[in-house]
């Protein structure tokens, strides 16, 4: 059976922002930074095993969740310099996230 394509890219896309968050471990030079990575690469895992179930419910709250990365990847560009790279990433990462779900969620509204 073949995967559709916006499934494909809302679980590369889920991957990716975890991975850019958990490269906030070496972008960070604060004490904090063992703290606040977890803090923001676990909720990543929460959606996954709907994302490979195919749970519709689970593509559309997963935009709910892209509105915290979305404003933290704004903040971060905006407010420090030396993390404007990680910023941007992590905006663009969680747009990608954002739209991929909300359409195939609808994708998967029609087939079912």
């Amino acid at each position: 059976m073949k995967t559709h394509p916006l499934k494909v890219i809302s679980l590369i896309s889920l991957g990716a922002l975890a991975l850019v968050q958990l490269g906030l471990l070496f972008w960070l030079e604060s004490d904090f930074k063992w703290i606040i990575t977890p803090f923001l690469t676990l909720p990543l895992f929460i959606p996954l095993p709907g994302f490979i179930k195919n749970r519709r419910y689970t593509y559309k709250w997963v935009g709910f969740l892209t509105l915290l990365y979305f404003t933290v990847g704004i903040t971060e560009s905006f407010a420090n310099p030396a993390l404007r790279i990680y910023g941007g990433l992590t905006v663009c990462l969680s747009v990608v996230l954002f739209v991929s779900s909300v359409y195939y969620s609808r994708y998967l509204r029609l087939t079912h």
